[in-house]
């Protein structure tokens, strides 16, 4: 655990981006689009054959498209199961999501077996606002939630704001009590519960990263997509810890519960953007990073990064030996940006997904590619631009290699182009 002196001196203290300016935005937007969409899927009347969704009815909570629900896991958002008269008290989640300064302090799902099941979670004194969400797949679950102080959080409980849903509960309380709060879920099927923060402690950012160079510049730089299983891994983040007094990071699985601690060294001394940075042996399931310690009047405070991560045996990179002038693009030019994809696992063949913002994008080669153990291909994708683009313009291309068979993998890179003011491209 890392213990920090207080920091008097405020002079250098800079503007750090809060946890709006990055990951929680799309993290927000796929809430807001969750909660639409499995709305839709309760007003719709009919649904065409191929629509992998279906109609649910008042004593129903699903089922949903499994993409929304894949989403929701992989970037810490909550599926919820809306009926027609709904989708405007949901918003309350939206509300409280997208405040400053918002924080996830626990993130699970797992499967109900009529057991209760006794949720601990850590509310430390700098917390402004609490919200609670519990969302689960089978009518009839209950959610309860008691403070510190032994009381459970009803609609008559002081500074509390709570939504009852059909398929689940939202629950907001203002300046909370510090101290383990109890939630407390009982029902069956699969259930989905969040507890956000709006705090000054907060994830700025966490990220895999290896030492790279750039013209001028040496350090580490975050990888493209998931870390590599097999491989060592270093893992950076960056945490607002102003009103902390220690931290202690550490791993859990998608059931909120710990996998492994880990040891992150502190690499500046900014406590408004404290950077850590450390190695990672890679659990064999899905993972998120978290962070507990006390925070800056001795009461222990516990924040999870909302997005998955996991090892992956199948590596995507942009390939800048192929192509050196790899960031640029010119009005009316056609070219290549070629993606090497290794294969660090057993023999398998990999089917490409390729998207761009501007949608450039006039073909991709080879579309499927077979490799053999430890074998490396290159895919070469081309985009074409219009004459008429405005310099300054940018797109971003993303390529997302999937097996096709055999042990499940996949992997990504994003490539950021923009278009330049210079005649044709070279290429």
């Amino acid at each position: 655990m890392h213990e920090f002196p207080d920091e008097r001196d405020k002079s250098k203290r800079r503007r750090v981006a809060t946890p709006l300016d990055s990951w929680p935005v799309t993290r927000v937007l796929v809430t807001a689009a969750l909660l639409f969409a499995t709305a839709s899927l309760a007003l719709a009347q009919t649904q065409s054959s191929t629509n992998r969704s279906r109609t649910f009815g008042p004593d129903a909570c699903g089922p949903a498209d499994p993409a929304y629900i894949h989403t929701a896991n992989e970037t810490g958002g909550i599926p919820m199961f809306l009926q027609r008269s709904e989708a405007a008290k949901a918003f309350h989640l939206v509300r409280e999501s997208t405040r400053n300064n918002v924080a996830t302090v626990f993130w699970a799902t797992g499967t109900l077996d009529a057991k209760p099941q006794i949720i601990r979670v850590p509310v430390d004194s700098v917390t402004k606002r609490i919200t609670f969400t519990f969302s689960g797949d089978t009518k009839g679950s209950e959610f309860k939630v008691t403070q510190p102080s032994g009381g459970a959080i009803t609609e008559s409980s002081s500074s509390t704001e709570v939504t009852d849903l059909n398929c689940g509960r939202i629950l907001t309380m203002t300046s909370p009590e510090a101290g383990e709060w109890l939630a407390q879920i009982t029902g069956r099927g699969r259930y989905w519960i969040e507890a956000q923060a709006q705090s000054d402690i907060f994830f700025v950012s966490v990220e895999f990263v290896k030492k790279g160079r750039r013209p001028g510049h040496e350090g580490l730089f975050r990888i493209q997509g998931q870390p590599l299983v097999g491989t060592p891994a270093t893992l950076q983040a960056s945490l607002s810890a102003s009103a902390t007094k220690t931290t202690e990071f550490y791993l859990v699985n998608e059931q909120g519960q710990t996998i492994q601690k880990l040891q992150m060294d502190a690499v500046n001394s900014d406590r408004q953007f404290l950077e850590f940075v450390g190695s990672v042996a890679l659990p064999n399931e899905p993972f998120r990073v978290a962070v507990t310690g006390r925070d800056s009047n001795d009461k222990q405070y516990q924040r999870f990064f909302a997005s998955l991560f996991h090892a992956e045996s199948v590596e995507v990179s942009a390939n800048p030996d192929l192509d050196p002038d790899l960031d640029e693009l010119s009005p009316g030019s056609t070219r290549q940006v070629a993606f090497k994809v290794r294969n660090i696992g057993p023999p398998r063949t990999f089917k490409f997904t390729v998207t761009d913002t501007q949608k450039f994008l006039t073909n991709v080669a080879p579309k499927e590619l077979a490799l053999g153990a430890g074998e490396s291909g290159t895919v070469q994708v081309q985009l074409t631009v219009p004459a008429a683009t405005a310099p300054g313009v940018g797109d971003d291309l993303v390529i997302v290699a999937a097996s096709t068979a055999g042990p499940p993998t996949s992997n990504s890179s994003v490539v950021h182009l923009s278009v330049s003011s210079s005649g044709q491209n070279p290429r």
